[in-house]
């Protein structure tokens, strides 16, 4: 009985990595740059670079409605089945934002998994201090944590007011869209 427990255990395991491995990860990356054209989002000059578990992106320069967004050093796609992650690093967006949020992000981590479906995180680090949001996708809810930084205290106040600072001293941001 326990060789066969331990049988089925083997023989799924290897469905699971042989499925993870040979998932068209290219075909996941150009279906999301397509959906985000919809949105008049357009990612271009990216390098792409397919391994066992993902998919690693390098110099991404994303741009919406035509005018220059951001640029992205490297991402990494994790494609598993119970657990996905797209982890952004060194982004500098555009001098746009410079008046509500310093313009460089060291990282961003967006994780999905099928053990709580309707929620994505994220969590980001850079010049304006740490960042954990959370956003309940049937609900429509976002919740943000900031962890600011002496320069998001002192230079971006306007920022700073529209939230809400809690006993523990991080500041908390909810909108329901």
């Amino acid at each position: 009985m326990v060789k066969k427990i331990l049988k089925f255990l083997a023989f799924s395991l290897f469905f699971v990595l042989a499925l993870v491995a040979f998932t068209p990860k290219e075909s996941f990356y150009f279906l999301l740059e397509k959906n985000l054209k919809k949105f008049d989002v357009v990612v271009s000059n990216e390098i792409l670079e397919s391994n066992f578990f993902g998919l690693e992106i390098e110099n991404l320069e994303i741009s919406t409605k035509g005018v220059e967004s951001a640029t992205v050093e490297q991402a990494n796609i994790t494609l598993l089945l119970f657990y996905n992650s797209l982890k952004f690093t060194d982004v500098k967006l555009s001098s746009l934002v410079d008046a509500y949020v310093p313009s460089h992000i060291q990282t961003i981590e967006v994780t999905y998994t099928l053990f709580n479906p309707l929620v994505l995180y994220v969590n980001a680090e850079g010049k304006f201090g740490k960042a954990e949001v959370a956003f309940n996708i049937l609900d429509r809810v976002l919740n943000a944590h900031l962890y600011p930084s002496k320069i998001m205290l002192s230079k971006y106040k306007k920022t700073m007011k529209m939230m809400k600072k809690d006993e523990n001293g991080e500041y908390v941001y909810a909108k329901t869209f």
